[in-house]
């Protein structure tokens, strides 16, 4: 189903092969290992357990929290590094219910790479969409999920923008990825600078970007990163 929430129960031990959806909150049991082949599609939540190692086939699609335990950096590593297969998604009774971004929901319909759902116990219709490549975002619209989709970032690897000079030309939505990985700032700010140009072009050279954010958060990190 969706999220569990254990925290501060009485409970020692999970079955094997045990799939949540959502997070799974275990601060303050009596857990002292985790089950084979648990998978948790948002956050795993270890803080104060007497946890002291991951299982290899352990999967975590969100937030791995392991502070106050015994667990070494090489071994959460090894599961931090594990990611989902590209497009992959958590579901449930062929389909019928989804997972994504730790959301548990119930699919309405589906077209293409878009998904109308609501989520259990909700009359709120909600859309889910991807780009096929391991983004995904939620709206309460389909306009404002694809919009959402623009400010999603797919990796932080700043090596990818490597070879690119400040002649290079990038689509608006992989300009801004590069702005906000290499630059570290953040969704909420970079769509408020793009929803304030008066114009919005569908690409974007690594110039015009430098010029468009002289002043503005990132710029001088931004520019060096391309000035060579």
């Amino acid at each position: 189903g969706g999220s569990l929430y254990l925290r501060g129960t009485g409970v020692t031990a999970l079955r094997d092969n045990l799939t949540v959806g959502g997070s799974l909150d275990l601060r303050g049991t009596g857990v002292t290992a985790l089950p084979d082949n648990l998978t948790v599609g948002g956050s795993l939540y270890l803080r104060g357990t007497g946890v002291t190692a991951l299982p290899d086939n352990l999967t975590v699609g969100g937030y791995l929290d392991l502070r106050g335990t015994g667990v070494t950096e090489e071994n959460a590593r090894r599961v931090r590094e594990k990611s989902f297969p590209e497009n992959f998604i958590l579901s449930w009774r062929g389909g019928k219910y989804v997972s994504v971004d730790g959301i548990f929901s119930e699919v309405l319909s589906r077209k293409g790479n878009v998904w109308k759902a609501r989520g259990i116990g909700e009359k709120k219709i909600t859309y889910i969409v991807t780009d096929g490549h391991g983004k995904w975002s939620h709206g309460d619209t389909l306009k404002a999920a694809k919009d959402d989709l623009l400010y999603k970032i797919g990796s932080r690897d700043k090596s990818l923008y490597a070879e690119h000079t400040m002649d290079s030309t990038l689509p608006l939505e992989q300009a801004i990825e590069a702005y906000r990985v290499i630059t570290g700032a953040c969704a909420a700010g970079t769509r408020g600078f793009v929803e304030s140009l008066s114009v919005v072009k569908a690409q974007y050279t690594i110039r015009e970007i430098c010029e468009l954010t002289k002043g503005r958060y990132g710029h001088n990190e931004f520019t060096q990163f391309f000035a060579r």
